[in-house]
């Protein structure tokens, strides 16, 4: 049953068609009544197997199994949140958005404790008197970049684009989930994922521990964290991502952290 699954859908159905059409022969061979009835069984078979051939001529070839598309960027990422740890890197990964600082490209910030949205140096190992951490590109940085240079991708402004966008890239041009939802509520933007076809690279990320997803993210959530920071030109920080047992959805929780401001805060 397995190895039949994993066959292209199209040789699936031309397989199918092609028993139908056995089937149907065969009936009419057999039962020699050599009516309307047995003319018609022949004729559908005919069909059957002319339609089966064409699946199999113009289908494409057999897709990748996505079983192991899906953890090719798992070692990678639970490497680097190895190192982190090591280091006593404990924050949530934050996305700061192209611009801020002089930045040219947004970076992901791995912050030691809590990052309050503080400026940067350009150093990759972060050591102000404010904050510390590690600075580095994305893992979606090559994808973005594809998606800008070759299609030509905008990001808009507005929160509600932002949210047809993510849509949109997730379901029509990635492909990586059938129906995605995406909303917002003051500072926190939910992106959730039905039937997410890249699923057991997720689970091979938690089963290391549930940190990977939230130190480092995949290029699939960096990609919808780095889109909500450019979009919006603030810091975006992954506060949750989790991954159904049963449904295969996966959920993955943001937050726009408030601008920062040096100013100690006045007593009420």
């Amino acid at each position: 049953m397995k190895r039949l699954s994993s066959i292209n859908p199209d040789y699936r159905a031309a397989l199918v068609l092609i028993i139908m059409a056995g089937i149907l022969i065969c009936t009419a061979v057999l039962t020699n009544r050599g009516d309307f009835t047995s003319a018609a069984l022949v004729i559908a078979g005919l069909i059957c197997l002319l339609v089966g051939i064409f699946f199999v001529t113009l289908s494409t070839s057999d897709p990748m199994d996505l079983r192991y598309l899906s953890l090719l960027p798992v070692q990678g990422s639970i490497n680097l949140v190895r190192i982190c740890a090591d280091l006593g890197i404990q924050g949530n990964a934050c996305f700061i958005a192209k611009g801020r600082s002089g930045r040219t490209t947004t970076m992901q910030y791995l912050p030691v404790a809590v990052y309050r949205g503080e400026p940067l140096p350009a150093e990759s190992f972060v050591t102000a008197t404010d904050t510390a951490g590690l600075l580095v590109e994305p893992a979606c940085a090559p994808l973005l970049s594809l998606l800008t240079t070759k299609e030509h991708l905008a990001i808009p402004s507005d929160m509600t684009a932002l949210h047809g966008l993510v849509r949109e890239l997730g379901v029509e041009v990635l492909e990586v989930s059938p129906r995605i939802r995406s909303a917002n509520e003051r500072e926190l933007i939910t992106v959730i994922m039905d039937e997410y076809r890249l699923i057991d690279g997720c689970r091979a990320m938690t089963r290391e521990s549930p940190k990977c997803c939230m130190t480092n993210p995949c290029p699939v959530c960096s990609l919808y964290a780095t889109l909500f920071a450019e979009g919006t030109g603030r810091v975006i920080q992954l506060e949750r991502c989790s991954a159904d047992a049963k449904t295969d959805t996966v959920t993955a929780v943001f937050s726009v952290l408030p601008e920062y401001s040096d100013e100690p805060a006045r007593p009420e």
